[in-house]
């Protein structure tokens, strides 16, 4: 997982996930990562609107969306 975190960063791509929240809460996602550390992202969340943080160990699946351009 890594490697995508670190090719959608420099390529600025999105990431389609499917996470699950502290509270045991399933979500989808897609995300586009502006930083990853090794346990966490921060990326911009198309479903909230906003930057999120998003701990690695929470992601359930991922795949990465490339762009159409």
């Amino acid at each position: 997982m890594t490697n995508m975190f670190l090719r959608c960063i420099q390529e600025r791509g999105a990431i389609e996930m499917i996470y699950v929240s502290d509270k045991g809460v399933i979500t989808h996602r897609l995300v586009t990562p502006y930083a990853y550390d090794g346990k966490l992202i921060t990326a911009y969340c198309s479903v909230r609107k906003q930057i999120r943080t998003f701990n690695l160990n929470n992601i359930l699946s991922v795949q990465f969306r490339f762009s159409s351009s």
